[in-house]
């Protein structure tokens, strides 16, 4: 969505050394004023233009002068309107003439080259008649007077004089600024750009043009736009001072496999109610800088470089280091726009999220790209860019957290793809940055002149996750925050970052990481606080008293309507997490009672969300281009669609061409069917999709896509003449059968919650919450209340949960996206530490999560764990004291996949943990002989735990008594997949859809 504007007032102020802040601003171009055009005259016959003014008694025009002298009447050489100007100049980033000076308008000379301006012409009006869209952009980077950069940028003497800085638009305040050779060049050159793409000019006419000056003349325009239609406010920078010291500032993130969202929350001394306090994280797409989402976003990652102009005539002002963004990847709406328009088939460009692929630390041999989506003809350049090139090895890894002989920087980006990790929270790091120090955003809140400072950075996690990935996770955080503060200057390039003293070096304060609390949990921490808070008006003993099954048989230590147990399974994009608590009241009287919470059970599977959609696509949207085939006369559709869309694809440019196909075509239309799914009611049996294939898709796949597609079919056909066009693939579906599929236990879900169900029931609960984008569904809803773990008033959709205006993602009061409770959760959890919820007393630092590797074994090819297969019993992560038993080992005869289960019931679902191999040739040649080789495992504490954290090999044997060195095999941390061999890939990310 187009950025919300802010009414500016004639002051405002920016935060020194805050990276790059935009102002953004909406034009209403009036249709007299747009067909006006501005009258020009060059200086002399080497430039510059000048913009002459006109004199309405005289009827003549005039050169601009100061008041003192009388104005000379001149004849025009050229004009050009103002129409003309905004549309030529649209969707580019020019320099911006915005300039220290002394009030009324004494400019002092500089800063040149710190301010940038970008115009947008709407396709069609905005709700208040608005027709063009400007962003400015500044670098706030302020330098010591000592590094002679005045000119430039700004600098500390500009901060201890309080000095403002406004937009030069006059043309004698411009002569010196459109002289310089780098400005010109800038303006030359994306006149010659613009003219040719947008207008279509001759190269022959538009070198014509360039001797004339239009290119000054285009941009004077602009800048006289801008000062008569715009009320763009003088600015002073300005940092923290003991009248305005600097605000403590949290940041929340619940990183999804699918959506991420994220809230900031401010810490004001004079303010107890946190509430008040907070707000979305906003992402700004650099590609398009008019867009600003302040909503849940895509998970999903794509290495683009952020450019603000043309880089290398910035370079040419003597400044290299202007307007540099300090991350190489984007997310969100960019991403995944990146990444349906990508032309390339080297390599790849981004994942569909680097959560699941955090075990993985390996090089990733086919190397990164940047998404180019402008020129199929040119190769994508490779993933690295200024600053990271200089922070970050080949593998992706900070060059801080190395020896110092190791500190390579990047040549051949192979980042492992846990990095990437890294190189995503980068950007939410630097987009959270941004935006509380932002002046739209300071505005809104009280304490408006003083800056913003992170405190705390608190990621949430999915039950599911283990101890080894968890640590991984938090690894990965603190390295982006060393890239970020490095990118951004605020910490010595080649300094270490991994100690407290190595950190006190920073010229901004480091923020710490906590991952305390799972995103089940945190959807009941919603649920609690609404109901005591809001609903029963702060008495929780009502609350509880009212929600308590008067059927439940109570402990000893219980008291009637004193305790409450709540059961949530949060059903996300990658992962279905389930989370039992019970929560009791101390003995306070009336309001005024603490709640207490104690973790009974939690669980998580890797089944969710994404697996719904792939079901829907092998069940419906592929069977329908099956039937298109055979209709079109190919002989077999199966090997066909085996070798177009299956996992036996080859691993070269057919490999991209494919995932592009299933996140082109497929992905979108098996989206279109659920967003159809969502609002289905399943009392009306004759709904039903009846389109084709491209009238589901609400952006055309690429050139590159359709082309190879229909060329690989037509191949098939045995009438070559006829064309084949999948966007034509009829596509009809009555909805109730998709209804029934999650009844019928054809959706690979529906196993896995009828299992949490039974566990629901065992503890008899009292209430049970449905959380996560898919339990939206009506098939979700339609099988607990088939299942019935409670009576069906005790079960309830957070979809639509009415909160009223306290919930930070609220529409109308209601929770719009059930996801959003993971972050909220995470929020109140944070406030209630401090004491910063008014009337509601809870004890958040209680909840302690546990590890749910309770057997550990061979998993077989359903990730099934069977007790023949387990080798390791009642496992405890937690206890600082835990061996794995001496004596136990198990036998090895080739590569296998070692998980996990919780409890010991075969039919539980287990995971992939470990992957197991054998890497010596020889030994391998033995054990595929007649030789037996026995392995023991040892638990491994981790760096900064007590407690164990992973498993390593302790020592493997072969049948004759000789011992092997562990270096001959390879224990591997692989969460994501049960097979061993070849690499690893998501659906999503390897495009493999169809299987026979």
């Amino acid at each position: 969505m187009l950025a919300t504007l802010t009414d500016y007032k004639q002051h405002i102020t920016l935060i020194q050394n805050s990276g790059i802040q935009f102002l953004d601003f909406a034009l209403k171009l009036p249709p007299a004023r747009s067909s006006f055009a501005n009258r020009f005259v060059r200086k002399s016959a080497n430039g510059p233009l000048l913009r002459l003014t006109y004199n309405e008694h005289s009827g003549k025009y005039a050169l601009p002068s100061d008041m003192q002298v009388l104005p000379e009447a001149v004849n025009p050489e050229s004009s050009y309107t103002l129409e003309q100007s905004l549309r030529l100049l649209s969707n580019v980033w020019l320099p911006l003439p915005f300039f220290r000076f002394n009030p009324p308008r004494t400019f002092m000379g500089g800063p040149n080259n710190w301010a940038r301006v970008q115009v947008l012409e709407l396709g069609e009006p905005d709700d208040d008649g608005n027709t063009h869209r400007l962003c400015l952009a500044f670098d706030t980077r302020v330098y010591a007077e000592s590094q002679d950069l005045e000119a430039l940028a700004p600098s500390e003497n500009d901060i201890n004089a309080g000095r403002l800085f406004t937009l030069a638009h006059r043309s004698e305040e411009l002569d010196d600024f459109l002289d310089q050779t780098w400005v010109d060049g800038w303006l030359r050159e994306t006149f010659s750009q613009q003219a040719l793409q947008v207008e279509g000019r001759k190269p022959r006419d538009i070198r014509q043009n360039l001797r004339e000056f239009e290119y000054q003349a285009h941009y004077l325009n602009l800048l006289d736009v801008m000062a008569t239609l715009l009320d763009v406010p003088e600015i002073r920078l300005t940092s923290s001072t003991l009248k305005e010291p600097a605000i403590n500032v949290d940041l929340i993130l619940d990183v999804g496999n699918s959506h991420t969202a994220g809230i900031l929350v401010e810490d004001h001394a004079d303010e107890s109610n946190g509430l008040k306090q907070t707000y979305e994280l906003q992402i700004r797409d650099l590609g398009q800088p008019h867009y600003l989402y302040n909503e849940l976003f895509d998970s999903r990652v794509e290495f683009a470089q952020a450019r603000f102009g043309k880089q290398n005539f910035s370079f040419e002002s003597g400044r290299d280091d202007a307007f540099v963004w300090p991350s190489i990847t984007r997310v969100g709406r960019e991403a995944s726009r990146l990444a349906l328009q990508r032309q390339g088939t080297d390599g790849a460009s981004g994942i569909s999220s680097p959560r699941r692929y955090l075990w993985d630390e390996e090089p990733y041999v086919p190397g990164w790209r940047f998404s180019q989506t402008n020129s199929p003809r040119q190769q994508e350049p490779l993933a690295t860019a200024m600053p990271l090139t200089m922070l970050v090895n080949d593998e992706g890894q900070p060059l801080f957290s190395l020896p110092l002989d190791e500190r390579l920087p990047v040549f051949d980006p192979h980042y492992s793809r846990s990095s990437v990790m890294t190189f995503m929270l980068s950007e939410l790091l630097a987009q959270a940055l941004m935006q509380m120090n932002s002046a739209a955003q300071r505005l809104k809140m009280i304490h408006a002149n003083a800056p913003r400072q992170l405190r705390n950075i608190i990621l949430t996690l999915p039950s599911a996750m283990p101890k080894p990935e968890r640590e991984i996770f938090r690894r990965r955080m603190i390295e982006a925050i060393g890239l970020v503060w490095k990118a951004m200057g605020w910490h010595p390039a080649d300094d270490d970052f991994l100690t407290s003293d190595d950190k006190q070096r920073s010229s901004v304060p480091v923020p710490d990481v906590q991952m305390e609390w799972d995103e089940a949990t945190c959807g009941q921490m919603v649920y609690l606080y609404n109901e005591a808070q809001v609903n029963f008006g702060g008495r929780a003993e009502a609350f509880f008293a009212s929600m308590a099954r008067p059927d439940k048989e109570l402990a000893d230590d219980e008291q009637p309507g004193k305790t409450l147990r709540i059961a949530s399974i949060d059903i996300g994009g990658g992962t279905t997490d389930l989370a039992i608590t019970q929560y009791w009241l101390d003995d306070g009287v009336g309001s005024n009672v603490k709640i207490i919470p104690r973790l009974l059970f939690r669980e998580g599977f890797k089944v969710a969300g994404d697996d719904i959609l792939l079901d829907v696509i092998q069940l419906y949207v592929l069977p329908a281009l099956q039937a298109a085939l055979k209709q079109a006369g190919v002989t077999g559709p199966d090997s066909l669609m085996t070798r177009l869309f299956g996992s036996e694809g080859r691993m070269d440019g057919q490999l991209t061409l494919r995932q592009q196909v299933t996140l082109q075509v497929f992905i979108p239309i098996g989206q279109a069917v659920l967003e159809a799914y969502e609002q289905f009611d399943p009392l009306d049996l004759n709904a039903e999709i009846d389109t084709t294939f491209g009238d589901m898709l609400s952006q055309t796949p690429t050139r590159k896509v359709l082309e190879y597609l229909n060329s690989e079919i037509q191949r098939e056909l045995p009438d070559e003449e006829t064309p084949f066009d999948i966007l034509q693939v009829p596509f009809i579906l009555r909805l109730a059968k998709l209804h029934s599929e999650f009844l019928a236990n054809r959706m690979s879900i529906t196993q896995h919650l009828r299992l949490m169900s039974e566990v629901v029931s065992l503890y008899a609960c009292d209430v049970l919450l449905l959380t996560g984008r898919p339990s939206r569904f009506p098939g979700i809803q339609a099988l607990f209340r088939h299942l019935q773990p409670l009576p069906i008033n005790r079960m309830m959709s957070l979809d639509g949960y009415h909160t009223s205006d306290w919930y930070p993602f609220n529409k109308r009061g209601r929770i719009e996206n059930p996801k959003s409770t993971a972050a909220v959760g995470a929020m109140l959890c944070l406030l209630a530490l401090d004491l910063r919820l008014p009337g509601f007393y809870f004890k958040a630092g209680d909840f302690e999560p546990y590890s749910t590797v309770r057997y550990l074994g061979m998993l077989d090819s359903s990730h099934t764990l069977t007790t023949d297969n387990v080798y390791y019993n009642d496992i405890d992560l937690d206890d600082a004291d835990f061996t794995l038993d001496d004596q136990s080992g198990f036998e090895v005869r080739g590569s296998l996949c070692l998980g996990f289960r919780q409890l010991d019931n075969e039919r539980w679902p287990a995971s992939p943990l470990y992957s197991l191999s054998i890497v010596d040739p020889e030994l391998a040649r033995k054990v595929a002989g007649d030789s037996v080789l026995h392995v023991r495992l040892k638990v491994v504490p981790g760096d900064d735990n007590l407690t164990p954290e992973r498993v390593e090999i302790a020592d493997a044997v072969l049948g004759s008594g000789l011992a092997i060195s562990p270096h001959q095999l390879r224990l591997k941390l692989n969460t994501l997949s049960s097979t061993v061999s070849g690499m690893a890939h998501y659906w999503i990310d390897s495009g493999s859809v169809f299987k026979k």
